[in-house]
C-alpha cells in the first residue's frame, strides 16, 4: 500500500541534513510510523546504524564493499537519508544498487516535486511511461541525491561527472552501462526543455563511445531526428525510436573514425562512407560479449540509417544528402527460417491424438487430410467443406 499523503517529518522539524545521532534516528522512526512500515528489525537496525554513524556522511567514506554489505533492514535507513538530503553515498554506491524502493520512498521525500516535474516534461516530449520511469530512476534521482542540488541548479558538469562515474565502473566491472548513458542523454534533453540547461545537444553518450574533440555535427543531426521522431511517435512505437537512436550512434562513431573531417550528413558519399560502413558490419563486435554482431543486428542498424536518411529528406531538412546514398538492396537479408522436422515419435503421438481423442472433430479431420495429402494450409482452406469431410471419412459417393 502506498501512503502518498503521509508525512514523515512535520513542518517544524529541522532539515535532515542538519540532524545528528539520536535526532536522526527519531526522525527515521517517525517516518516509519507515518508510512505504516515500522517494525522491530527496522528499529533495531536504525539504532545500530546511528549509534555507529552519528554523522551518516562518514559512512559514505567507507570502502564500497562495506557500504554494499548493509543488510536488508539497514538499507531502508540509507534510502531514507539519501532521499531526504542526509546522505551523499557516492556514485559508485548509486551505480551498484538497483534502488528498487525509490519510487515508493520518494512519495514522502522533498525530491518528489522535482521528479514529478521531470516526468511531466518527459511525457510532453513523447516518451512512454516505461522510458520515463526507467530514466527517472537511472539519472535525475541519482543526480539529485549525489549533488544535493535542486534540479534547477544542475549543470552540464554534473551530468558529465555522472557519465565519468559510469565509464569508470564500466571499465572496472566489464559490464555495459549503455542504459545509463542513454538515460543521461535523455535527462539532458528534458533538462534543456525545462530551461535548466542551455544546450539541446547532450553528446554525452556519444562521447562515451568516441574520442574527445571529434566533430559531432552528424550526431547532432541524428539526435535532432530522434527528438523529432519521439515527439511525434505513438506511445507503442517510441521505444523503437530509442533503439534506432542507439543504432544511429554506431553509425556516428563509424563516421567519426573513418572521416573526422565530415561536418554534415549532407556531405555523405556512398563510396567514402556508406559502402565502407556496410562492409564494416561483418566484423563489428557486440558491446555485450565482443562476438560479431548477428545478421539481425546488422539488418537493424542499416534499416535505422536508411530510415533516418529517408525521414530527413522527406521533412526537407537542409542536412539531407542531395542524392540517395543508401538503397533497399543494401539492407542485409535475414535468413528464411524453415520449420524443423517433427520427430517420428512426436508425429505418431499427434496422429493418435487426432484420431482417437480430437477436441474438435472437424479440425482433426482437416489436419489428418492435410498431413495425408501434403496440402498447404491455404489449399486446405480452399476445399469445399463437404468434400473434405466425406473424403476423410470415406463416406463420399465418388
Amino acid at each position: 500500500m502506498r501512503h502518498a499523503n503521509a508525512s514523515a517529518l512535520s513542518s517544524g522539524d529541522a532539515p535532515i541534513a542538519l540532524l545528528r545521532g539520536s535526532d536522526l534516528r527519531d526522525a527515521y522512526l517517525r517516518h516509519l510510523t507515518a508510512t505504516g512500515r515500522g517494525n522491530l528489525p527496522y528499529e533495531r537496525a536504525a539504532r545500530r546504524f546511528f549509534e555507529t554513524w552519528s554523522a551518516p556522511q562518514d559512512w559514505a567514506a567507507t570502502p564500497l564493499a562495506e557500504r554494499l554489505s548493509a543488510g536488508s533492514a539497514t538499507r531502508p535507513v540509507i534510502t531514507f537519508l539519501m532521499l531526504h538530503g542526509g546522505l551523499r553515498p557516492g556514485y559508485d554506491y548509486l551505480l551498484s544498487r538497483k534502488l528498487s524502493p525509490l519510487w515508493r520512498e520518494i512519495e514522502t521525500s522533498p525530491l518528489r516535486a522535482e521528479i514529478d516535474g521531470f516526468l511531466h516534461e518527459a511525457e510532453q516530449l513523447g516518451f512512454t511511461a516505461r522510458t520515463r520511469l526507467a530514466t527517472g530512476s537511472q539519472a535525475p534521482i541519482r543526480l539529485l541525491i549525489q549533488t544535493r542540488k535542486p534540479m534547477r541548479q544542475l549543470t552540464v558538469d554534473d551530468l558529465q561527472e555522472f557519465a565519468a562515474a559510469c565509464r569508470e565502473r564500466e571499465h572496472a566491472t566489464g559490464i555495459s552501462h549503455r542504459h545509463y548513458f542513454s538515460a543521461i542523454s535523455m535527462a539532458h534533453m528534458v533538462l534543456f526543455h525545462l530551461g535548466v540547461l542551455d544546450s539541446p545537444d547532450p553528446g554525452l553518450a556519444a562521447r562515451s563511445l568516441t574520442r574527445s574533440g571529434s566533430p559531432r555535427s552528424p550526431r547532432r543531426c541524428e539526435r535532432s531526428w530522434s527528438a523529432t521522431w519521439n515527439a511525434n511517435a505513438r506511445p507503442a512505437t517510441e521505444a523503437d525510436g530509442i533503439g534506432d537512436w542507439t543504432r544511429l550512434k554506431h553509425f556516428g562513431v563509424f563516421l567519426t573514425d573513418t572521416d573526422p573531417a565530415l561536418t554534415s550528413v549532407r556531405d555523405l558519399d556512398r563510396r567514402r562512407h556508406i559502402e565502407p560502413f556496410l562492409a564494416s558490419l561483418v566484423d563489428t563486435a557486440s558491446d555485450k560479449d565482443g562476438a560479431p554482431i548477428s545478421i539481425g543486428d546488422r539488418n537493424r542498424r542499416v534499416v535505422a540509417v536508411a530510415t533516418f536518411l529517408r525521414d530527413i529528406t522527406e521533412w526537407g531538412w537542409d542536412a539531407a544528402p542531395p542524392r540517395k546514398v543508401l538503397f533497399r538492396d543494401d539492407i542485409p537479408k535475414l535468413p528464411q527460417v524453415l520449420p524443423r522436422d517433427l520427430p517420428i515419435d512426436a508425429d505418431r503421438r499427434l496422429t493418435a491424438a487426432l484420431t482417437e481423442h480430437p477436441d474438435n472433430e472437424l479440425a482433426a479431420l482437416a489436419l489428418r487430410l492435410q498431413r495425408a495429402c501434403g496440402l498447404r494450409i491455404g489449399e486446405l482452406l480452399d476445399l469445399e467443406l463437404d468434400w473434405a469431410f466425406t473424403s476423410s471419412t470415406g463416406t463420399g459417393h465418388g
